[in-house]
């Protein structure tokens, strides 16, 4: 016992380190924290996470070569984590040894096929340089020939054992490691066919962004139960806490019911934007029994939870009739248009609301979950059907709460939980915390709850201060309960107090038999919570036979049933009290325990969910609630969609989405799927919104049976791809290569280089054209027509300046609005000259010498419109091959019209583009501005467009 309060007394230095390094990471103090880190380090040289967060700490302050030496260490210590060599590649790679580089995200692909690692190695290899798009790096003619050669023997591998899947799967790696993502699509999908599971459809996805077709083998079931959050915060912290416990219990109660489980299917939602994948009953089981039974390893955890999503199946939304949150609604936040897809597809659904704490006590929790949980709320209150409780008093409140929202009326039925998580655990058995070793058979009082302000421990802190200054000696208070929201003073003052000098205890991580053993051998129980939605503890202390002295707050009295001991939340004196009442009564407390015995009954597991299954039924029999059931827009010829929140626009994204932010969708990782609808033929236009730090970065498009098509991306600009596609459904892949992480200290980490902003549709042939005012091209222009004048020859992946000819005699063509045949018209073609390209460009209009300087040029042309007001202008070069300029802008006017004549001068004098689709007020500016510039003249008086015109034709002519 000594040597372990020993142990403890050195840790707590090191402890103090790790907080002030964590701290000084966070304010981006790099150096001070590579000092405390390594101090932490001195006393705990095990700490293999520590050791990666030390490493990020160097390679921030520019340490490159100690950053290095830390992620060595790491991977020595975890050399199955597939997270040190991934950041070992970045600070390789920030020291130019690419080569070295490239081996380390070698081994962190290896370890983790799906991570950033992969799109690493591909901004590291790039596609041949034939496919490789403008001002993107090169990679080095040896690293395409071990790709080639690598896939070459993948090929013959696969060729030999045409059934084998893994030859299959190794042939899409080589594939994308070689940029042949067609190739990689068409392995990926035999592998799909043969197999269809998560793990497959996260490959195929992997080599174009889109998923698969269905496979004909989905899951079905009538009733779709989410379970999302629970194994999200089970692969993240190897535990089931609160909520996710919950879960557990209904789970097991499900599967123990055969009429229920054969109806029942458990889903997951993997990615926000994603499709619903059913879990294999065995690996759920599996997971189940690690959080009830088995003790906390977060390495088997993550292990049961990721073999559960790559053996998931595609779900049946045809075989179902009802789909039910039974976690946190609020997962779901942002995300209303993935519930609409399940109403589309004859869903009703339901949601089991736990309480409303976020949205009735705001100073309880963060200020991001209060915004999602409002969000959450407002959205699935025009979504839901129906809703389950687990109390009559949060029934109360969802009820108010949906009345203040306006929000049609539903069916709420509450379902009171149980009193204890894992009744089937036997008693007096060996189970027991280890850090808790010295108080087993001694007197101590428990309290069981995350430690945040809600909860109120600052009042025991404070109960057991005054009874220490009385003189009175209490037991030892054991917290079980990890540290959480606001409580920063408290963990300050219990520190400061060294713990009351070891008389408050704090462990997390316990297992379920370990918290059993420690509620048995308490001499009682303790809950002053402000409020609650239920109150689990209190059930727990009272099925095992031990008082629980709770505020009577929210829907805790329905959990203590009469058999609690009331206490005052708002008094730690009067906490005092009752703690010293008990521990010096041991007669009042014999009776109370007596009492407990005699009437006190737990309500189990079993009858919570024969409960909730009943529920269930009486819910699902009621008619839903009269509202109109959103559908998935179409897309007609002209219509655009804006990417924002709520929009119906929402509906069209898939998996790698985001819900919609300021700028639009954004686009999480590196693939992105779309379904859009067309009414007829169109020319698909999506613009997009690059990142500020979207350098090294190009996105390819894809399209069922056709090529990608590549484009680059500029930091901080605007793009655009464009997609010829026939009417129907058609499922859009974007892929995007390169770098994926913010830069260092951004806010925000998560790896989000682009987001889709709108989706437009061009009407195939010639675009229609309003004369006078211009139209520009490319990811900046207002009207997607543009998309539709490149007839022929012409990329139609865009950069910031316009769009450049992919052959030799580029075709422009448009229909002039309001023309007749043989009308004559004038044209303005605005074009970017490549700078030292020279020739000469052959147009309507004759032959014309590019400039050598390159730069902006406009092209006047006089033409005659035909059939329908048609126009079409071709360009060339006399001496052969591409013209070497873009396409920026267009204008024209009909001969006779003087006023759009006269536009079109003043279009001359702007010669960089400045003037197109400005107002008539906003051109004046301009020209007064530019003659005063170039001319050094007085401003003209407003409304002299002619003047201006008439110096600028002089000046031309000169």
């Amino acid at each position: 016992m000594i040597a372990r309060a020993l142990r403890r007394w050195r840790l707590r230095p090191a402890l103090r380190a790790l907080r002030e390094a964590d701290a000084a990471r966070d304010a981006g103090r790099w150096t001070q924290a590579a000092q405390r880190y390594r101090r932490y380090l001195q006393d705990r040289p095990q700490d293999a996470p520590v050791w990666v967060q030390l490493g990020h700490a160097e390679k921030e302050g520019g340490e490159h070569a100690r950053a290095e030496a830390a992620y060595r260490e790491a991977m020595r210590l975890r050399p199955e984590d597939h997270d040190a060599p991934l950041h070992l590649g970045h600070a390789l790679k920030l020291q130019g040894r690419l080569v070295e580089a490239t081996e380390a995200y070698d081994l962190s692909a290896r370890l983790a096929p799906v991570n950033h690692a992969a799109q690493e190695l591909r901004a590291l290899r790039p596609e041949p340089e034939s496919d490789t798009p403008r001002g993107l790096f090169r990679p080095a003619p040896m690293a395409r020939v071990v790709e080639r050669e690598a896939l070459a023997a993948a090929q013959r591998a696969a060729e030999a054992a045409p059934e084998d899947r893994e030859a299959r799967r190794a042939l899409a790696e080589a594939a994308l490691a070689a940029h042949e993502h067609l190739l990689a699509r068409e392995a990926a999908l035999a592998c799909w066919t043969a197999q269809p599971d998560r793990r497959h459809w996260q490959l195929a996805r992997r080599t174009t962004g889109a998923p698969p077709p269905p496979s004909g083998q989905a899951a079905s079931g009538g009733t779709l139960y989410d379970v999302t959050d629970l194994l999200s915060l089970v692969r993240q912290t190897g535990r089931a806490t609160g909520i996710q416990r919950v879960q557990l219990g209904l789970a097991e109660g499900i599967l123990a019911d055969p009429a229920a489980a054969a109806e029942a299917r458990f889903v997951v939602l993997a990615e926000r934007m994603g499709p619903l994948w059913t879990l294999e009953v065995a690996d759920l089981r599996a997971i189940l029994t690690y959080c009830l039974a088995e003790r906390h390893d977060p390495n088997r955890a993550r292990a049961l939870v990721e073999a559960a999503y790559d053996r998931a199946r595609p779900t049946d939304l045809a075989a179902a009739r009802h789909f039910v949150i039974l976690g946190a609604f609020w997962f779901w936040t942002g995300a209303p248009a993935a519930l609409a897809r399940l109403r589309a597809a004859g869903l009703r659904i339901g949601v089991l609301v736990y309480d409303l704490i976020p949205a009735t006590h705001p100073e309880y929790t963060s200020e991001g979950t209060v915004l999602a949980f409002r969000q959450g709320l407002a959205e699935g209150a025009q979504l839901w059907d129906f809703a389950l409780t687990i109390s009559e008093y949060t029934a109360r409140e969802l009820r108010r709460a949906l009345a203040e929202l306006g929000a049609p009326a539903i069916p709420i039925r509450p379902v009171p939980l149980a009193h204890r998580m894992n009744a089937t655990l036997p008693e007096g058995g060996e189970a027991w915390p280890s850090a808790l070793a010295g108080l087993r058979g001694q007197d101590y009082i428990l309290s069981v709850s995350t430690i945040e302000a809600r909860k109120n421990h600052l009042a025991l802190f404070q109960a057991w201060r005054l009874l220490l200054a009385e003189g009175f000696e209490p037991p030892p208070l054991v917290i079980v309960g990890r540290p959480g929201w606001r409580v920063d003073d408290l963990m300050a003052q219990l520190e400061a107090t060294r713990y009351l000098d070891g008389r408050i205890r704090i462990v997390h991580g316990i297992s379920d038999p370990e918290l059993d053993a420690l509620y048995r051998g308490c001499l009682f129980s303790i809950f002053p919570s402000f409020t609650e939605g239920w109150g689990l503890p209190v059930g727990e202390s009272l099925a095992l036979g031990k008082l629980c002295l709770a505020a009577p707050e929210g829907a805790t009295p329905e959990a203590g049933a009469g058999f609690a001991e009331p206490i005052d939340a708002y008094s730690p004196r009067a906490i005092a009290e009752r703690v010293r009442h008990f521990v010096t009564d041991r007669a009042a407390l014999a009776a109370a325990e007596a009492r407990i015995r005699e009437g006190f009954r737990a309500r189990s597991w079993a009858e919570v969910s024969a409960d909730f299954l009943a529920g269930m039924a009486e819910l699902t029999a009621a008619p839903p609630p009269q509202r109109e059931t959103p559908m998935p827009p179409r897309l007609a010829p002209g219509e655009r969609w804006v990417l924002a929140q709520g929009a119906p626009a929402c509906m069209l994204l898939g998996a790698g989405f985001e819900p919609p932010e300021d700028g639009g969708a954004p686009l999480l990782g590196a693939h992105g799927s779309l379904e859009v609808t067309l009414d007829a033929p169109a020319t698909l236009l999506l613009r997009l919104a690059a990142r500020p730090w979207a350098e090294m970065n190009r996105l390819g498009a894809f399209a069922e049976g056709a090529a990608p098509r590549w484009f680059g991306l500029m930091p901080g600009q605007e793009a655009a791809a464009v997609l010829d596609l026939p009417a129907g459904t058609h499922q859009i892949g974007l892929l995007l290569e390169g770098p994926l992480e913010p830069p260092p200290g951004h806010p925000d980490p998560r790896p989000i280089r682009v987001a889709l902003r709108e989706v437009a549709a061009v009407a195939p042939g010639a675009a229609r054209l309003p004369p006078r005012r211009g139209i520009q091209l490319g990811p900046l222009a207002e009207n997607p027509a543009w998309a539709a004048m490149l007839a022929d020859g012409w990329d139609l992946s865009p950069d910031m300046v316009g769009v450049q000819p992919l052959s030799v005699a580029p075709v422009i063509a448009f229909a002039a609005e309001g023309v007749e045949a043989g009308e004559g018209l004038r044209v303005l073609l605005h074009l970017a000259v490549q700078p030292g390209a020279g020739g000469v460009l052959r147009h309507a209009g004759g032959d014309l010498p590019l400039p050598q300087a390159g730069g902006p040029l406009i092209l006047p042309q006089r033409v005659e419109a035909g059939e329908g007001g048609l126009v079409r202008l071709r360009l060339s070069m006399a001496e052969g091959g591409m013209p070497p300029l873009r396409l920026v802008g267009l204008q024209w006017a009909t001969e006779t019209d003087t006023e759009g004549r006269l536009a079109l001068l003043e279009g001359l004098l702007m010669a960089g583009g400045e003037g197109l689709g400005l107002s008539g007020a906003e051109r004046i500016a301009q020209i007064e501005a530019r003659l005063q510039r170039d001319a050094g003249v007085a401003p003209l008086p407003g409304g002299e467009a002619g003047r201006a015109a008439l110096r600028l034709a002089g000046a031309r002519r000169t």
